[in-house]
């Protein structure tokens, strides 16, 4: 494990600070302005008659003369929860792989962003199925030289997929700021601790349920309704809907610290210590030295999600995340 030099801009070196300045002060979505941008809808492969909506952004070099030249490769990017393609960190990573030569796809889980209304079902932390589906469309119109990147909720998508016994799809992923251990992560954000992004969180995934969008009973939504913790919503939705007996199975089947041993590409998760979503000290509790697949840049303040530092003419907006995910998946493509 590494301990990463990160330090954070000055006057935003509290851990909320770090979290929601993202969120407040996003960077300009040029890739829809300044770059080509389409949107691509594509069935989902559980037969519920559920789609995803992509957001794809071609090479550069697909697009505008004298830009540098495609190097063969994509990048899918996954958000987090009750995140869209239009998440701060899907635009800015989104943004430093197309300048470095990449194709980007930027995945809308399911009823979010521009794909509300396209199912009628729920995402989940442990949705592997619904990543798989996406990879194999790069695959067959794109390209087979894939790198993935999930952020919170999707970085423990992400490690629970490729830690499955699974044929794999990609050459090299990044998970940010995951939830290891859902049971404990819903623990922590249902906590005295996790009130403010506990209420913002459940506010808005009740408005969805209350929306009609899913094709559930009155009664289930006026129970959904009269939740007040994230377990009390998971019990009562997420897991019944997403095929889980109950909440403690959903969240033991889905939590990707059972799935560490078992990855074998290369991949790279990043945490900070100080994050206030998800709890610290089960990443601590974590022998990472027993996973030779798995690098980690661990750091002492950066949020969740959040690793703002000062601008620098290297890196003039400040944003420490995409650099750092970059720079890993250049590596792992010279060295393959």
């Amino acid at each position: 494990m590494s301990e990463s030099s990160f330090t954070p801009r000055k006057f935003l070196e509290g851990k909320h600070l770090q979290t929601v300045y993202n969120v407040l002060f996003p960077p300009d979505n040029s890739l829809e302005e300044d770059f080509f941008c389409e949107g691509l809808v594509i069935p989902t492969n559980d037969r519920t008659g559920d789609h995803l909506w992509l957001e794809h952004n071609p090479p550069l070099s697909q697009i505008k003369k004298n830009a540098i030249p495609w190097n063969g490769h994509y990048l899918v990017l996954i958000h987090g929860m009750e995140g869209s393609s239009e998440s701060h960190y899907m635009v800015s990573v989104g943004k430093e792989a197309l300048i470095r030569g990449y194709g980007v796809i930027r995945m809308n889980l399911r009823n979010c962003g521009k794909g509300l209304y396209l199912a009628k079902r729920p995402y989940n932390a442990g949705q592997s199925e619904d990543l798989e589906t996406v990879l194999d469309y790069v695959r067959k119109y794109f390209t087979d030289k894939i790198f993935v990147s999930g952020f919170s909720l999707s970085a423990n998508l992400v490690l629970k997929y490729f830690g499955e016994q699974r044929k794999m799809k990609a050459k090299a992923f990044t998970a940010t700021s995951p939830p290891l251990d859902l049971k404990r992560s819903c623990d922590f954000i249902d906590s005295k601790a996790g009130l403010f992004y506990r209420t913002h969180f459940l506010s808005t995934m009740k408005e969805k349920v209350q929306s009609g969008i899913y094709d559930v009973s009155q009664a289930m939504i006026d129970q959904v309704m009269k939740s007040r913790t994230f377990f009390d919503f998971d019990e009562f939705f997420t897991a019944p809907m997403s095929g889980y007996k109950n909440v403690l199975e959903y969240y033991h089947t889905c939590s990707s610290m059972y799935y560490l041993s078992k990855i074998r590409i290369p991949c790279l998760v990043i945490h900070a210590d100080d994050d206030p979503v998800v709890p610290s000290h089960v990443w601590r509790e974590i022998n990472w030295s027993a996973f030779p697949s798995i690098e980690t840049v661990y750091t002492e303040k950066g949020g969740h999600v959040g690793f703002i530092s000062d601008p620098s003419p290297e890196n003039p907006e400040g944003r420490w995340l995409p650099r750092i995910i970059m720079d890993f998946f250049d590596k792992k493509r010279v060295r393959n």
